[in-house]
């Protein structure tokens, strides 16, 4: 009975931090998308 929940636990475990890395990736990229940048050069140099 303890090998089935400590299985259990780590299958778990095991889910959340592969879902946690997706989920990550696919919010790294949608910023990365969607964020309006300034960019460097134009923001160093005087008018």
């Amino acid at each position: 009975m303890y090998d089935v929940r400590q299985w259990a636990t780590a299958m778990l475990a095991i889910f959340f931090t592969v879902t946690l890395l997706i989920e990550g990736r696919w919010f790294i990229a949608y910023r990365l998308q969607h964020e309006i940048r300034t960019p460097i050069a134009a923001a160093t140099l005087p008018p």
